[in-house]
C-alpha cells in the first residue's frame, strides 16, 4: 500500500498544487491512518488562512427594516403586510466571511474531527473551526464544491478545497448514526489509478521540458465497409502522448494490487490486454501517419517491486516498468524523471 506520506504528494501534482507541497510536514503521518494526513493539512493550511485573514466577498441579505437600505422590494414589503408596521423588506450588500468556500472547510473540519482521526488532531480541527466564528453550517456534501468560485485573490484556497472534496467523498456515517468513519481509498484500484494517471502527467508537465505533454484521441485506421459502421468502433484515449520534434511516447499509467498476472505455469506474465492496447495506439499512429510514435510505455505503480522490460515489437520499442511508490519522495521524483530521459 502507498505510503500516506506520498500519497500527499500524489494529490498535491495531481490536483496541480504542486507549490503546496511544503504546506504540510508529512514525514511523521506514515503510521496514522489516511484521514490523519487529511486532518493535518487542513489543520497546517487553516491556520494559515487564519494568519493571513479569511477571504472574503459581498453577500446579499434580505431583511425587513424600518429605515431602508440597500434596494426595496416592494411586492414581498405589500405581500407580508409590513407597511402597516413602518417596515420594508430591503435587500443590500455586506462584506462578509460568511461565503461557501468558508462554509465548507468548516464544516468538513467538524465532520473530520469525528471520523477517528487522532485525538490531538480532531482537537486542532475544532479549535480552528472555532475561530471561523462569522462562519455559518452548511452541509458540506460534495456537490457543492462545484459551486466554490475561486479567482486570483483567493486562489490559495484551491488545495484545501481539494482536501475538503476528497474526505468528504470517503466519509460515511456510522451504522448507529454516532459520528463518520473514513474509507481508506488507497485500496481501491480505480480510485487509486485515476489518481496515478493524473500525478504522473502533472508531473511531468512541471518537472522536464524535453517532451510536450498531454493526451490525445487516436482514430482507427479502418474503413467502414457498411455506412455509418464507423461509429460502433471504441475510443483510442492515451493517457499520456509526450511529443518531441521526431518523437512521440504513448505512455499508460497503471495501478494494480498486483501488476503482473500469473500464468498457468506460475510464472509472472504481462497482461496481454494492456500490450494489445498500447501496440493498437502506436499501429493506428503510424499507419495513420500522424507522426513517429516510436514507443510505447506501460508504466505500472507498484509497493517495492521493480522490473523494466523491452522490446521491439512491429518496428517499435515497447516498455513495460515499474515505479515503485514506497520508497522516500526524492527517490520517486529521480526514477519518473530517469524515465522520461531514456526514452
Amino acid at each position: 500500500m502507498v505510503p500516506v506520506r506520498n500519497v500527499y504528494y500524489l494529490l498535491c501534482y495531481a490536483w496541480d498544487h504542486a507549490d503546496m507541497a511544503p504546506l504540510a510536514d508529512v514525514g511523521g503521518l506514515d503510521v496514522g491512518p489516511l484521514q490523519d494526513l487529511l486532518a493535518h493539512v487542513l489543520v497546517s493550511g487553516v491556520a494559515g488562512l487564519l494568519r493571513r485573514g479569511l477571504d472574503r466577498a459581498y453577500v446579499e441579505h434580505e431583511e425587513a427594516l424600518r429605515s431602508p437600505r440597500g434596494r426595496l422590494d416592494v411586492s414581498v414589503t405589500l405581500k407580508r403586510n409590513l407597511e402597516r408596521s413602518s417596515r420594508a423588506v430591503c435587500r443590500y450588500d455586506e462584506l462578509s466571511h460568511d461565503v461557501l468556500h468558508n462554509r465548507l472547510l468548516r464544516a468538513t473540519m467538524l465532520r473530520l474531527a469525528s471520523a477517528g482521526v487522532a485525538p490531538h488532531l480532531a482537537r486542532e480541527l475544532t479549535n480552528a473551526a472555532r475561530r471561523m466564528r462569522e462562519v455559518s453550517p452548511i452541509e458540506p456534501v460534495p456537490a457543492l464544491f462545484r459551486r466554490v468560485q475561486l479567482h486570483r485573490n483567493n486562489a490559495h484556497y484551491g488545495f484545501l478545497l481539494h482536501t475538503c472534496e476528497l474526505a468528504m467523498r470517503f466519509l460515511v456515517p456510522e451504522q448507529h448514526g454516532q459520528g463518520f468513519r473514513f474509507v481508506d481509498f488507497r485500496a481501491d484500484e480505480r480510485e487509486m489509478g485515476a489518481l496515478f494517471e493524473a500525478f504522473v502527467r502533472n508531473f511531468l508537465k512541471r518537472e522536464q521540458d524535453h517532451f510536450r505533454v498531454g493526451g490525445e484521441v487516436i482514430r482507427w485506421a479502418a474503413e467502414p465497409v457498411l455506412p455509418g459502421a464507423e461509429a460502433l468502433l471504441p475510443s483510442m484515449r492515451t493517457d499520456i502522448s509526450l511529443v518531441a520534434p521526431g518523437h512521440k511516447v504513448i505512455l499508460d499509467a497503471k495501478f494494480y494490487t498486483r501488476p503482473l498476472r500469473t500464468g498457468r505455469d506460475g510464472r509472472k506474465k504481462l497482461r496481454e490486454e494492456h500490450l494489445y492496447q498500447v501496440f493498437a495506439y502506436l499501429k493506428n499512429l503510424e499507419a495513420r501517419g500522424h507522426g513517429a510514435a516510436d514507443t510505447g510505455v506501460l508504466l505500472y505503480a507498484t509497493s517495492g517491486e521493480r522490473f523494466d522490460y523491452r522490446y521491439r515489437l512491429g518496428g517499435h520499442e515497447l516498455r513495460a516498468c515499474s515505479l515503485d511508490l514506497d520508497q522516500p519522495w526524492p527517490g520517486i521524483r529521480e526514477d519518473l524523471l530517469r524515465l522520461v530521459r531514456g526514452v
